[in-house]
């Protein structure tokens, strides 16, 4: 009995290194031949989404009516440190799309349209 704990893990660490691959096995009980399945490879990291909601939300309830180009982003930066065990992806994702984030945020459009428009969200219909 002390080898489930083992053989578990064993199979777990097969199942990650064949989903961080983007591939994974398909057995169709018919037929003897594996057959191969294509993962999606650009999917959003995991809080990327949620974490342009929180950010632009932050930043935007604070911004005044006529907000310097320099202060947003100095807003934008600032804000990533508040953001918790996304701080690096926010910082990243930040810096990335700085130019843009401080021109949509100079629009009447709203957190979800903004984050869609830069590609951290899928589409409106997610939400």
């Amino acid at each position: 009995m002390n080898k489930s704990p083992i053989l578990l893990f064993c199979i777990l660490a097969a199942c990650s290194v064949w989903s961080v691959h983007g591939k994974s096995q398909e057995m169709n009980i018919d037929d003897e031949e594996p057959a191969e399945v294509e993962l999606p490879v650009e999917a959003k990291p995991p809080g990327l989404c949620w974490g342009c909601k929180w950010a632009l939300n932050k930043v935007k309830k604070a911004m005044t009516q006529k907000e310097t180009y320099e202060k947003v982003k100095a807003r934008l930066i600032k804000i990533c440190n508040k953001i918790g065990f996304l701080k690096s992806r926010c910082h990243k994702f930040v810096i990335t799309h700085l130019d843009e984030l401080v021109e949509e945020l100079s629009t009447t459009d709203d957190v979800k349209t903004i984050c869609v428009n830069v590609k951290a969200c899928n589409s409106p219909a997610c939400f």
